[in-house]
């Protein structure tokens, strides 16, 4: 994870706030946390072909944090339910982090 204020890694722990410039990253990790915790719940959901939770929790994700994982799953997600609304949305997604 990276320091929002002045992008230095910060090491995993649980240390309340960064090392090097004393920005408060307690929060930050903790959502860091419960988006990885939807990431598994969604990988979860799509083994067992629960296609809509697994939609739902990488959704969950998404808006905790944007990350490559949850547009992957989530696209999965969308394909299984045949959405026509959704899979270009992961498409686009999923393309704002090749470039």
């Amino acid at each position: 994870m990276n320091c929002p204020y002045c992008r230095k890694i910060i090491p995993p722990g649980n240390q309340a706030r960064c090392r090097h410039c004393s920005c408060a990253i307690a929060m930050l990790r903790t959502i860091s946390q419960a988006a990885d915790d939807s990431i598994l719940l969604a990988l979860e959901a799509l083994r067992e072909g629960r296609d809509r939770d697994a939609h739902e929790f990488a959704y969950e994700a998404w808006g905790l944090h944007h990350s490559p994982q949850a547009a992957a799953i989530g696209l999965i997600a969308a394909t299984g339910l045949a959405d026509p609304v959704e899979i270009p949305r992961w498409i686009r997604r999923r393309r704002s982090f090749k470039r």
